[in-house]
């Protein structure tokens, strides 16, 4: 499939469903192709999509085919899975009358989930696993005070966004929670106890530190006690930052209304990596303003240690922000780019490289996809020590900048004691300088293989939410990504290891759909269908489960559900799902790194035509049921082991 260039980047920017930090123009309808027609009119946008499909289609086979899911689970399995919906101590429902949840923000701090509400903040116990409901021990209420409110009415704003809505929600130390909320437009930001929940001194502004309006997406971070935001900084979020304050070193920020610096940014994520802090976020690309509004996807730094530039030349301003664009295309004559970066893992270790993965969609007046990228931190660290691009007039194009015009010390670097510059203020002008007007990096960070790892078009599914495990499995050596859409279906993928080690774009096998949202304890009838937006999506590996946040719950979900399986050898062996296995007795059971169990178990794919057929009740399983009937064949006792079985007492290793 090809794809021209400027076809492949050309966009008008669209509204982000509740988070776009700027109000973009409508959505565009997709232009059909010019063809020699008598008549006008323009086919509808259906049928102009089929067109433009068919012009791409043959030209070349761009995408690979996507096969279905070896497994999808039954929506019956939802009222199974333990769900948080506002209920404390001894109640099995939120008291009668008592408003929806309208939850923000969620962190997990070990075996506790702190919950970030509009007005409220809870603290509730993971512990035990088991548990059907999920219930606050501890709750902490925080509303804006009347004349916070009668202000945010008296500019405009309406009386369910004049609330207070928790924005920011970190761990400071290891007994303090930090917490900021939009507090009817007049942030605000407080120190909590981890344990009571009480106020640990005063508030403090919230300004720069949290969106003002609830919609707005904001990220933060705590490092070496000194908090690292990304936000806007007006009320009319106008003013995109990001922000360090706190700790003890000077306050900084990005240089105000400079569109080479940001240009109307979407903040998606946060990282700490080495000397640096990596922020991971979404803008329009002045580079490419004679294409009208293009997004692309950034990743920007700054060096933790920094301190400002001199009185002339950026003071209190940062002197290290460099950025640069994300490349998440599927290579061909002409890449087909996935520019909107929807979400960004952690910094997680995949054969020993320091790897984030992020999820990235099409344009939404573009053909409608959605891809997985990965990328080694060690290039994007590489890409900061490239070549600067440039435009040296309005009108021209951007071209790298020649390296002999680059001054030395390298801009951006971090200045340190023993250095040539022990500060940042210390840097001459021009230095300084030729930060402020050469912030953007000439090359792009390639993803890892310089493909995508997942790649889903077509669908129905507009994938927003990405979670990890690297320690997947028995042994803990398989990678499982789990991806959520927009209304909570989660789509698992067995990644290939040999895929991140060698750098190659390895086969990914989609194991399993699954559903997450619970319709019956989520919301009411005739409810909004934004309370349906998968808002986060966590790994929990303590429980073997995923925590996806709802507007109006928290639903834990199992990593896998072995026991659909249960009493069929075929269908467990052929599931590749590392977290299940066949168990002597006929069941297909749960297995966790370190498991103590002997099991049968094969995630390559190899051919299960030995195992025979499955021509009982078979699949139906439900949690805590027990293995169901089958008339496969019964295995003899010498094919355990044959595959990959596991005792811990004795010490086997995969075969």
């Amino acid at each position: 499939m090809k794809v021209p260039a400027a076809a492949a980047h050309k966009r008008h920017l669209v509204a982000d469903t509740g988070h776009a930090a700027h109000r973009p123009p409508s959505r565009p309808q997709v232009s059909p192709p010019v063809l020699a027609m008598r008549t006008p009119r323009a086919p509808p946008p259906r049928l102009a999509l089929l067109l433009l499909l068919l012009l791409l289609g043959g030209a070349h086979g761009l995408f690979p085919e996507e096969p279905p899911p070896l497994s999808v689970a039954p929506r019956d399995y939802l009222s199974h899975y333990p769900v948080f919906v506002g209920s404390g101590p001894g109640r099995l429902t939120p008291a009668e009358g008592a408003e929806d949840l309208n939850i923000q923000r969620v962190l997990r701090v070990n075996r506790t989930l702190f919950i970030g509400d509009r007005d409220n903040l809870y603290r509730v116990e993971l512990e035990p696993p088991t548990s059907t409901e999920l219930r606050y021990q501890r709750k902490l209420t925080w509303r804006s005070n009347p004349s916070d409110i009668n202000v945010c009415r008296m500019k405009g704003k309406q009386e369910g966004e004049c609330r207070n809505f928790v924005k920011v929600l970190l761990l400071r130390d290891e007994s303090t929670l930090f917490v900021c909320g939009s507090n009817a437009f007049n942030p605000l930001c407080a120190n909590y106890s981890i344990d009571t929940l009480q106020p640990l001194g005063d508030n403090i502004s919230g300004m720069a530190r949290c969106p003002y309006d609830p919609k707005h997406a904001n990220v933060a971070l705590f490092s070496e006690g000194m908090l690292f935001t990304a936000t806007v900084t007006d009320f009319l979020a106008i003013d995109a930052v990001i922000y360090r304050s706190l700790g003890d070193r000077p306050t900084l920020r990005t240089v105000k209304h400079d569109s080479k610096w940001f240009k109307e940014p979407y903040f998606v994520h946060a990282v700490e990596w080495g000397s640096h802090i990596y922020f991971f976020f979404r803008e329009i690309a002045m580079e490419f303003n004679y294409l009208e509004k293009v997004v692309v996807s950034r990743v920007a730094r700054v060096c933790k240690n920094d301190v400002g530039g001199s009185p002339r030349v950026l003071e209190k301003q940062w002197t290290s922000f460099l950025k640069a664009r994300l490349n998440c295309s599927v290579p061909g004559d002409s890449h087909f780019y996935f520019n909107v970066m929807q979400a960004v893992t952690g910094v997680v270790s995949l054969g020993g490289r320091p790897i984030v993965l992020a999820i990235f969609s099409t344009p939404s007046n573009s053909i409608p996809g959605s891809a997985v990228c990965a990328f080694d931190m060690t290039q994007v660290a590489a890409v900061f020590e490239g070549r600067f691009r440039e435009q040296k007039s309005p009108e021209s194009i951007w071209t790298p900048v020649p390296e002999d015009q680059v001054p030395r010390p390298r801009p951006g670097c971090c200045a340190a004691p023993g250095m040539q510059y022990n500060a940042s203020s210390a840097f001459p002008d021009e230095i300084l300088n030729f930060v402020k007007t050469h912030p953007l990096m000439d090359e792009a960070v390639p993803s890892l293989g310089h493909a995508p790892w997942i790649v889903r078009t077509l669908t129905r599914h507009q994938l927003t939410r990405v979670a990890v495990d690297v320690g997947a499995g028995p042994w803990g050596n398989q990678t499982v990504v789990f991806l959520g859409s927009e209304a909570g279906t989660i789509l698992k993928f067995l990644v290939w290891p040999n895929a991140s080690v060698l750098g190659t774009s390895g086969p990914s096998v989609f194991l399993e759909e699954f559903e997450t949202y619970r319709p019956d304890r989520c919301g009411r009838p005739g409810g909004s269908a934004t309370g349906q937006r998968l808002l986060g999506l966590e790994l929990d590996v303590a429980s073997g489960g995923l925590l996806a946040a709802f507007p109006h719950c928290v639903v834990r979900v199992p990593v896998a559900r072995c026991q659909q399986y249960s009493g069929c050898m075929k269908n467990c062996i052929g599931s590749q799902d590392p977290y299940c296995g066949w168990a002597p007795d006929g069941s297909c059971i749960f297995l966790s790194p370190g498991t103590r169990a002997t099991f049968e178990q094969d995630v390559s794919g190899a051919s299960t035509s030995g195992l025979g057929d499955c021509t009982g009740k078979w699949g139906n399983g439900r949690p805590g049921d027990p293995p169901l009937g089958s008339s496969c064949p019964s295995q003899p006792m010498s094919r355990w082991g044959a595959r990959t079985s596991f005792g811990r007492s004795g010490g086997l290793t995969p075969g």
